[in-house]
């Protein structure tokens, strides 16, 4: 990452990435095609009810994991072996008991959540059953995020891939079994996904207990050191605060969603479902632009550190642009995938892909660019500016603009997607204007 030509490496570096990343959002795109074949539209709004909930969690995870997975790249570049390992070893015993805690409180306070979402009385059971399950599976998803997060700082980005390939047939395997043959029904497809999680992070925990360099892990070194731990705490609580606020102001809009009936819940959980691919698409190379200006930064390399950044950016409002229109002209099949004919839930699907879709380009732009200023260890500063230009603005339009008898229609209610977009990516580009020149001088 630190010598020779760029493009090429960040291609082969991020393709693995989206590819798990596209597979770890199978988990709950299976879920709601197996139930809603099975079960029928009542328990997919329930299983989708869930998808901005859930999201906020995974946030959470990720944004944590994105601290360890910079502080290893800048320890990497830099060649501090010793501070590589105490930091690997920190941060798997972090995500292991971490991942108890959530575990728990989920568990305990589904129905309190989902409450708050306003979800109809006809889904709340069985939401609150899927939700309880599913997060049963939270230590093994802790895990398997920091895992990867270390695995991705070394490069390493192509074993996860596998991984998580073995994991969604698993997952498509138990959720036809414990659906189709025993009839679980939501539960079902929810206890599919954590056993398959479990899987990928025992296979990601195995491969960095078999790793011959500064970041092996060793169990029996399992222990947190409070330095390290201040160290990534630093870079990835904020990273995980900037995620959850994401996902606060996406269930603020699931709830008014909710408020129009089951048919729209179920068209809006389908749409957010095929979302999540292109999410997921975009958002590598945010994880990828972290990683290379990380272990370039540590290096004392500012301009391959401002190099990376300019093609990460080019190469995800490209995936962003082609991807979003792709589907929005396939939107009849996709849907498909997951709605009956005639079912009354399509109108509301294809609303929001029509709206949100055709500006993906702005997403894959801001998280790029968020990820970049993470890269050389600025993490507070771009969760502030997402209080402001993302939860704050779309809290503001919930209640201040979607009431007015203009924009009091779902249309209405989606618009706030793109114009937020376009807010945190003006004021992430104005961080980079400033931050950058003082961290990478052009001159080295």
């Amino acid at each position: 990452m630190v010598n020779g030509p760029m493009l090429g490496k960040i291609l082969l570096f991020t393709l693995p990435i989206i590819g798990s990343n596209i597979l770890q959002c199978l988990f709950n795109t299976a879920d709601m095609i197996v139930v809603s074949y099975f079960e029928g539209d009542i328990a997919l709004g329930a299983v989708g009810t869930n998808t901005s909930l859930i999201s906020l969690i995974t946030a959470l995870f990720v944004g944590l994991a994105t601290g360890a997975g910079v502080c290893v790249s800048v320890a990497l570049g830099a060649r501090r072996e010793r501070d590589t390992a105490e930091l690997v070893h920190t941060a798997m015993a972090t995500a292991l008991i971490s991942g108890v805690l959530v575990a728990a409180i989920g568990y305990f306070g589904a129905p309190f959540f989902l409450s708050l979402m306003n979800v109809e009385d006809e889904l709340l059971a069985m939401a609150t059953s899927y939700l309880r399950v599913y997060l049963l599976g939270a230590p093994a998803l802790m895990v398997y995020n920091f895992g990867f997060g270390i695995m991705r700082s070394l490069g390493d980005t192509r074993r996860p891939l596998w991984y998580m390939a073995i994991a969604g047939v698993v997952n498509i395997g138990f959720n036809l079994l414990f659906v189709a043959v025993f009839g679980l029904g939501v539960v079902g497809v929810a206890l599919g996904t954590v056993l398959s999680v479990t899987v990928s992070a025992i296979l990601v925990v195995l491969s960095l207990c078999r790793y011959q360099n500064a970041c092996r892990l060793s169990l029996r070194h399992l222990r947190i050191s409070p330095r390290r731990l201040l160290e990534i705490m630093r870079i990835g609580v904020p990273a995980g605060l900037r995620g959850i606020l994401f996902g606060i102001s996406n269930t603020m809009l699931q709830a008014s969603v909710n408020s129009l009936g089951p048919a729209a819940t179920s068209g809006n959980a389908t749409a957010s479902s095929l979302e999540n691919f292109l999410y997921f698409a975009v958002s590598a190379f945010g994880q990828t632009v972290t990683v290379f200006a990380g272990q370039n930064y540590g290096a004392g390399k500012p301009r391959r550190v401002r190099r990376s950044v300019g093609l990460c950016v080019l190469l995800s409002c490209a995936i962003g642009t082609v991807a979003g229109w792709a589907m929005i002209l396939l939107r009849e099949p996709l849907v498909g995938l997951y709605l009956t004919e005639g079912s009354t839930a399509i109108p509301w699907a294809y609303e929001r892909m029509t709206i949100t879709f055709a500006f993906y380009f702005l997403e894959g732009l801001f998280e790029t660019l968020a990820g970049a200023l993470q890269g050389i260890k600025i993490s507070m500063a771009p969760t502030v500016a997402a209080i402001f230009s993302i939860c704050g603005f779309r809290l503001f339009w919930i209640f201040v603009i979607f009431p007015l008898d203009t924009f009091h229609s779902i249309t209405g209610l989606y618009a706030c997607y793109p114009i937020s977009w376009i807010i945190i990516s003006l004021v992430l580009f104005g961080m980079i204007c400033y931050y950058y020149p003082r961290r990478c001088p052009s001159r080295s």
